[in-house]
């Protein structure tokens, strides 16, 4: 009997470790880093207008966001920053939104939900978020009249637009998605991005990876297989993506944007760029064929629906 509460016990002990040290990096890795704009339009002599909406899923998460019309109204762009980032998407993005805003698109940028200065919501994987894109919608439709939108979200971001086109509650108000470097499957990211976010090791995150995935599942009601689910419907889309990627990205290898990209409709397109000084960077490092890849597709997409 000794002997086998003295087996019995250390196991006892290390599943309510493993259970405890699950539940608590999950609550850690599920919150966003909470940052400020260190810049705004006008620092890029943009006019602009600081703005605020319901996400569509509930009226408890209250989103803030800046409006920057174009006076040449080509189309409008929802953008949708990365994780752990906000509206202005951190260095350089400014410049890339003024640079689109001066070719005749208005944009709406704003904190996804839990980011910035957004209501508390703890994160989506990119897959929750669609419903602070289909709030972005409703605020266009209602405060502007604007029907139709393009949609260009980076990484977190690039997977929310995505996933958004893929659910549309009513199909046609989306004409247009351009997703950078969109990850497919976030378990094969998971131990990096636990102990990028937490105090834990990255071999402590391997042991851990089920213990977390269930915990996700418990305690914010989110199955991280949800993400490929959708990346693979995204052939249900009825209009053709744009798919950008990195080829020497560490943090999403190329394989990511490869395999959604796979899934995509007849007509989609697939950039991969040679080289990007870091993750979500594709912009920075190749500014001019990037704007080439941006203006040719929401130009087709936006003179498509005329």
């Amino acid at each position: 009997m000794k002997k086998t509460i003295i087996i019995i016990l250390p196991i006892i002990f290390a599943l309510i470790l493993y259970v405890g040290l699950s539940f608590y990096i999950t609550n850690l890795a599920f919150q966003a880093e909470r940052k400020l704009p260190e810049e705004d339009p006008s620092n890029y002599d943009l006019p602009y207008e600081e703005i605020s909406f319901k996400s569509s899923d509930s009226k408890e998460i209250i989103l803030k966001g800046w409006w920057i019309p174009s006076i040449k109204s080509r189309g409008t762009i929802i953008w949708v920053h990365g994780l752990d980032e906000e509206r202005s998407g951190g260095e350089g993005k400014l410049e890339m939104i003024k640079e689109i805003n001066q070719i005749g698109f208005s944009v709406l940028t704003f904190d996804l939900r839990g980011h910035g200065t957004s209501g508390d919501a703890p994160l989506g994987l990119g897959i929750k978020e669609k419903n602070d894109i289909y709030g972005a919608i409703n605020f266009l439709q209602k405060d502007k009249d604007i029907e139709k939108v393009g949609l260009w979200g980076i990484s977190y971001g690039a997977v929310t637009v995505i996933d958004s086109a893929v659910n549309e509650p009513e199909p046609g108000s989306i004409v247009g998605v351009i997703a950078d470097t969109p990850y497919f499957s976030v378990p094969e990211l998971l131990s990096k991005e636990v102990s990028d976010r937490t105090p834990i090791p990255k071999f402590i995150a391997d042991l851990l990876k089920f213990g977390i995935i269930k915990s996700g599942e418990i305690l914010h009601d989110m199955n991280i297989n949800d993400v490929s689910n959708s990346m693979s419907k995204n052939n249900q889309i009825d209009f053709p993506l744009m798919i950008l990627g990195c080829m020497n990205d560490e943090r999403v290898p190329i394989s990511h944007p490869d395999r959604v990209y796979s899934y995509a409709r007849h007509g989609s397109e697939y950039y991969k760029f040679r080289d990007c000084e870091d993750h979500g960077k594709a912009y920075e490092s190749n500014k001019i064929e990037y704007m080439k890849l941006f203006n040719k597709y929401f130009t087709s997409r936006f003179e498509g629906e005329k």
